[in-house]
């Protein structure tokens, strides 16, 4: 099993890394825009795999910010 995340922790993540972010709840995920780029496949559970925070984080372009979080 994977280390995971809560779920706050990783928007208080996106709070610091990725100011004007949006989150909204699609069917099966949670979506996420940062920077005119889309993320589509956040689980809807509370508590996130470090791997999708991992990705996400770097299809963003904010990877090193979210190394010092620790979510990443």
């Amino acid at each position: 099993m994977s280390a995971s995340v809560p779920f706050a922790e990783m928007r208080k993540m996106l709070d610091k890394c990725a100011p004007g972010y949006t989150i909204r709840l699609a069917n099966h995920s949670h979506v996420i825009t940062y920077n005119n780029r889309v993320y589509p496949s956040i689980p809807k559970f509370d508590k996130i795999e470090i791997g999708h925070i991992r990705k996400m984080a770097r299809h963003f372009g904010i990877l090193d910010c979210a190394k010092k979080f620790g979510v990443a």
